[in-house]
């Protein structure tokens, strides 16, 4: 996605976003190059291994590049204001953007920024306040540093004075990114000065544009261009069904909460032969909602027995989870359950898990038998720590809570045209029209901190099937439609959009 395009979808989904007291609405667009650089990020580790053996809301506008990646949404920064289209990530807690010196070096920033530059000798109201302060790392090798400073800042209507953000000097990233996550995770406190801010959430009850440092996300279908993030306030019209929470765990030892983890409590696949329970009645897994993460990793045996399920394989010269893009049509749905037998239940059709795949001409892939080639939204973790990222959230309405360290979950109403916009109503306050799961299964973290580039994992209970499941009786209702997979001489060509990458584990390491 061009600047243009992101820019342009991003200005016009403005005009539309609602508007109500103490909440602010951020219209979202997903875009399509962060997508594809992600993936194939995460080509390279699948190629890597051996697979086949084994106060108020503010409302901003989130655009989708159709079948492409991430969420960006249009912010301005400075007096008089630049314009910026970032990545929205709950997986992280910094805002930052590129200064323009730093877009400059072509070496170090592939292709620009063509989602905004920050030019703060432009700017009456910049104020750099840590020289050298900001820095954050990622495990592939790229990464930001620079200052961070203070500046006006408006999105979605909402405008905060002397908002502090990082000024990346020197990046390998052309567009911004904002972090929306746990403060105690900000790149200050282990590779800064140590100390916290008070990042957006935080910033925009500080300056009473909101009444509680919470947000909701509502992403819309693969089909959909646009989605929104509601900060301090939930929207009924989006969700269907209860709105359920379940309690946020801490992330280390320490018992620090930096990052949003929760319990998984059940796996289950449905098809039109049956559902098969994966997981036994006591299992629970720390996992970790992550709107910066492209697809969702789970422990590698459950995805391969989802792979069994709907007859994906993993390629591994491509680096990809690959099925028949028909799928996308099977009325078969992955189920996961959050808390225990009273929390929420959440079932992600095919649909939302077949993404497509081009080559670098631009024609799609195809099987020998003549059947088109598409990537499957679920890959196996190996040694990261269970993610649901967006080919999950996408079918989930999820309220993130940092007041009360909760999530609620309800199914998601794709396509919503209404919208009733309810807002917390003071600091702390129960998330609107939310009942508690009771009797919920809690999850303890089994490392130190964030998950980090040594392997170290954010994960509960050791996972293992469930012993009393029989056969896979729902897998002849996915390849009832003539789902069979044959072999393709993937050397020949090459793949465009087949990565995933990791925004935002917090702790100044973020896993890309």
């Amino acid at each position: 996605m061009t600047r243009t395009r992101l820019i342009s979808a991003l200005a016009a989904l403005s005009l539309l976003a609602p508007t109500s007291a103490n909440t602010v609405l951020w219209n979202v667009v997903r875009n399509e190059d962060v997508q594809a650089a992600q993936l194939q990020r995460r080509s390279a580790v699948l190629q890597r291994r051996s697979l086949d053996r084994r106060a108020g809301t503010v409302t901003a506008a989130l655009a989708n590049a159709e079948t492409q990646g991430l969420y960006a949404a249009n912010i301005t920064i400075g007096t008089p204001p630049q314009s910026f289209g970032v990545q929205i990530d709950t997986g992280s807690s910094d805002m930052w953007v590129p200064s323009a010196a730093a877009c400059q070096d072509t070496q170090q920033v592939q292709g620009g920024c063509p989602n905004g530059q920050f030019d703060q000798t432009a700017s009456s109201t910049f104020v750099d306040i840590e020289p050298g302060g900001f820095n954050i790392s990622y495990v592939d090798g790229t990464g930001s540093s620079g200052d961070y400073f203070q500046d006006t800042f408006r999105i979605g209507g909402a405008t905060l004075t002397n908002f502090e953000m990082g000024l990346a000097t020197s990046t390998t990233i052309g567009t911004g990114i904002m972090g929306i996550g746990y403060n105690t995770s900000e790149a200050n406190v282990d590779t800064g000065n140590g100390t916290e801010y008070a990042n957006l959430p935080l910033a925009m009850v500080n300056q009473g544009v909101i009444n509680s440092a919470a947000y909701s996300l509502w992403l819309d279908d693969l089909q959909a261009t646009s989605g929104s993030v509601l900060f301090g306030g939930i929207d009924t019209e989006k969700f269907t069904g209860n709105l359920i929470s379940v309690d946020v765990y801490p992330t280390d030892n320490q018992h620090r909460v930096t990052s949003f983890t929760v319990a998984w409590t059940s796996l289950s696949v449905s098809s039109s032969s049956g559902t098969d329970q994966l997981t036994s009645s006591d299992f629970a897994e720390a996992a970790i909602l992550d709107s910066g993460t492209t697809i969702t990793l789970l422990p590698d045996q459950y995805a391969e027995k989802i792979f069994e399920e709907v007859g994906a394989q993993v390629d591994e010269q491509l680096g990809a989870v690959v099925v028949p893009c028909d799928l996308q049509k099977n009325t078969g749905t992955i189920n996961y359950a959050f808390g225990g037998p009273g929390g929420p239940t959440i079932k992600v059709s095919m649909s939302q898990l077949v993404l497509p795949l081009t080559t670098n001409t631009g024609n799609p892939l195809t099987f020998q038998n003549g059947q088109t080639v598409c990537q499957f939204g679920i890959q196996p973790a190996g040694t990261l720590p269970t993610l649901f990222g967006d080919t999950f959230l996408r079918s989930a309405y999820v309220v993130y809570d940092l007041e009360n360290n909760q999530i609620a979950l309800a199914s998601t109403n794709f396509n919503a045209k209404g919208s009733n916009i309810v807002s917390f109503a003071s600091k702390g306050a129960p998330i609107p029209s939310a009942t508690e799961a009771s009797n919920q299964l809690a999850v303890q973290q089994t490392a130190t901190g964030n998950p980090r580039a040594n392997g170290a994992t954010a994960t509960g209970s050791v996972a293992t099937f469930n012993p009393t499941a029989t056969g896979l009786n729902a897998a002849s209702g996915f390849h009832s439609a003539g789902h069979s997979l044959e072999p393709f001489a993937w050397s020949r060509v090459v793949v465009l959009g087949l990565s995933v990458a990791f925004m935002g584990m917090g702790g100044g390491i973020l896993l890309l």
